[in-house]
């Protein structure tokens, strides 16, 4: 399927949120993000093999190198001897990922997985660059990889579908903005909104995250690749989460953001006296997908929202958490993920001005909190789910951690997602600045709030 995909598909112009990401990337901050999951059960080695290289033939991005074209400029290109495969080892055995290990598309296929088991244990790492995939393309790799396992190995009846799934649609999977530009009579009055939001995001400079002098001397190593700390409520301090917000009239996403901002202004105000960033900016990942013709191979179709507060500002009133909720409408969402990526178009057509907006001088925001949703809704329609757990074969997927990539001067990144009824919330902290008790601390500040909401 791979080679005849290949033919078809092959050499595939990059999108211009690809290319921003592809440019982005450097050895210090690599642009990739990691999947880890943790399960119960013995994994046979031969089956899940050969899941992972029918997983792949579903989702070419994942096996492909960046290519620079005198016609076309960058495009993709099958990684024919490049494809990504698997390290097996015991468990304990450490991963072979680092920043010095960073994936170089123009070398490497942009997926690389570990897998470490024994005594009825496993865990399996997925590292994506985020060029190839986002949050939930990663998800559309992990359920296609446990369904052909489960395939494989389960008995008769308990045996997952895979779903449909057709590469082609990656010729379309960068149509969001063309397809979603406003009607006449409401141009003049969006690019007004534009040129005001933009007017704001270049006037308002973020605070950058920092440590205290106390605490920087108190310093200890960092977390091992892949640099990422878990927190998960139990059901009952989830279910009250959910009561919490609907009691106020809101989403759990906007509770998420308030007390985000509110996590990051009580930081800048205990560790970081005399900042000169007056503002709090979080970047919200936005996916651009409708749900009618989406990419059902792995691909990126996200943007950004940038909300941006007054960090002397925020606090818990009704009137701070309304104009989030306001702002974190879906119709506007969606309208500033696209005016995000209309600006990365622009900046792409003027030599140099990607780089320079790049630069390691530039803070985009000061925090990043992506929401993956339920991973049950996502990916575990197709199994069987004992205790709300999702089983494949012989395997139960017991927990997964992910977190965005970390850029330079924006030192956190948050995600949460629920599974099997819990909300979890990871992070991953520059560990260029954050120790792992500093990361610890930082996400034990976002914890604390998020109960007083609770």
């Amino acid at each position: 399927m791979f080679d005849a995909t290949a033919t078809t598909l092959f050499p595939l112009p990059l999108t211009a949120f690809e290319k921003y990401m592809f440019l982005d990337d450097r050895p210090d901050y690599p642009m990739d993000f990691a999947l880890q999951l943790r399960l119960t059960g013995d994994i046979a080695r031969p089956a899940f093999d050969s899941s992972f290289a029918e997983a792949l033939a579903r989702h070419p991005l994942l096996c492909a190198l960046i290519r620079h074209t005198p016609r076309r400029g960058m495009v993709w290109n099958p990684a024919r001897e490049r494809r990504p495969v698997i390290d097996w080892a015991r468990n304990g055995t450490p991963l072979d990922g680092s920043h010095d290990g960073r994936i170089d598309l123009q070398r490497e296929a942009g997926l690389r997985c570990w897998v470490r088991q024994g005594d009825g244990s496993a865990e399996v790492t997925l590292q994506f660059h985020h060029a190839c995939c986002d949050g939930i393309g990663s998800l559309q790799f992990l359920a296609d990889l446990l369904a052909a396992y489960g395939i494989r190995t389960a008995s008769e009846g308990q045996r997952p579908n895979l779903p449909g799934c057709n590469p082609a649609d990656l010729l379309w999977r960068g149509e969001h903005a063309d397809a979603a530009a406003p009607p006449p009579k409401e141009l003049n009055r969006s690019l007004l909104t534009d040129l005001r939001d933009i007017g704001r995001l270049l006037g308002r400079r973020p605070a950058i995250l920092g440590l205290s002098g106390a605490d920087a001397e108190c310093s200890t190593p960092t977390i091992p690749f892949p640099g990422i700390l878990r927190h998960e409520f139990d059901s009952a301090e989830s279910a009250r989460l959910h009561a919490a917000a609907a009691g106020q009239g809101v989403t759990v996403n906007d509770l998420l953001l308030r007390d985000m901002f509110l996590s990051l202004q009580t930081w800048i105000a205990e560790r970081m006296s005399g900042s000169t960033g007056r503002w709090i900016r979080i970047a919200v990942p936005v996916s651009l997908r409708t749900g009618d013709g989406d990419c059902t191979s792995a691909a990126n179709q996200v943007s950004y929202n940038l909300l941006t507060r007054n960090r002397h500002r925020c606090d818990e009133s009704e009137e701070f958490l309304r104009g989030i909720n306001l702002e974190n409408q879906p119709s506007l969402r969606r309208r500033r993920g696209l005016m995000f990526l209309r600006g990365i178009r622009c900046l792409l057509r003027i030599p140099g001005a990607i780089p320079l907006y790049l630069g390691d001088h530039r803070c985009l925001a000061t925090a990043v909190l992506s929401n993956l949703g339920d991973i049950n809704r996502s990916i575990g329609a197709a199994f069987s789910c004992p205790a709300g757990k999702i089983a494949a074969g012989n395997l139960v997927l017991e927990s997964i951690l992910c977190a965005p990539p970390v850029r330079a001067n924006t030192r956190a990144a948050f995600l949460v997602h629920k599974y099997a009824g819990r909300y979890n919330v990871c992070v991953r902290c520059d560990p260029q600045v954050f120790a792992e008790i500093d990361a610890r601390r930082l996400l034990a500040r976002y914890i604390e709030q998020m109960r007083r909401s609770i």
